[in-house]
């Protein structure tokens, strides 16, 4: 699994993670085509970098 991770300011890191294999009887794989950033992530990489004040 990818994550993108803010590891200092106004550094943004794609870091890849293992994920658990094992899918249970009551489990389900799904496939993820595209995601999004929370805005209030947004802000708080702006406030960390010092853009906002």
């Amino acid at each position: 699994m990818k994550a993108l991770v803010l590891e200092e300011k106004q550094k943004l890191i794609l870091r890849d993670y293992p994920i658990k294999e094992t899918v249970g009887p009551y489990d389900v794989k799904i496939q993820i085509k595209a995601c999004g950033i929370c805005g209030s992530d947004v802000h708080y990489y702006n406030v960390l970098a010092g853009v906002e004040r």
